[in-house]
């Protein structure tokens, strides 16, 4: 498969989200080894985003794919719908450049279908967004932020996937998506 198209929106979405973080960096408290995000979730992927990891994977030493498939095998082992992600070794992503756009966008504010503010679970964490946003409430804490005096506010961003799919690049580009299923369920339809 070629990803020629695709490594190109990578690198444009890549440059804006590095921009997004860096407006946000009063809020946000990822760093290397922090793993939170990696260790229990869904991981939504479509078509084109598995594709375009299992792309990173294939590339891959052995040790590193045997340690990959018995994550895997675990995963489909357990079924409870939320798992570590297997791609995660010693907290660190074996596939980084090839992760999946939820991946890249985890821990910014999201707007939910609903016009709620969903902030990143690891805010409940004491990290990302913790200092200004009341996960009961999913609101801001407008007073909070003023009181402190914040450089840039907290920004509420649209990442829904649907979103990029409607966007001029991708359009301009020519990128289908395809499907969006859960990592686990696409994991099993590559191994069958």
């Amino acid at each position: 498969m070629n990803f020629d198209k695709y490594t190109k929106f990578i690198d444009i979405l890549n440059k804006d989200l590095e921009a997004m973080f860096e407006h946000q960096k009063d809020y946000i408290f990822c760093k290397e080894g922090c793993s939170y995000c990696c260790e229990y979730g869904e991981y939504p992927f479509t078509e084109i985003e598995f594709n375009y990891l299992m792309d990173g994977y294939k590339k891959l030493n052995e040790e590193t794919k045997k340690i990959i498939v018995k994550n895997i095998k675990n995963i489909q082992k357990d079924k409870n719908g939320y798992y570590k992600c297997p791609f995660l070794i010693d907290k660190k992503c074996s596939v980084y450049n090839n992760r999946g756009i939820v991946c890249r966008t985890f821990g910014l504010l999201n707007k939910e279908a609903d016009g709620k503010v969903n902030g990143p679970f690891c805010g409940k964490l004491g990290l990302n967004y913790s200092n200004v946003y009341d996960k009961e409430t999913k609101e801001l804490l407008i007073n909070v932020i003023e009181e402190n005096h914040y450089k840039n506010l907290p920004r509420v961003f649209n990442l829904n996937i649907n979103n990029f799919r409607e966007l001029d690049l991708v359009k301009e580009l020519g990128i289908e998506f395809g499907d969006q299923k859960s990592l686990e369920k696409w994991l099993k339809e590559y191994a069958e």
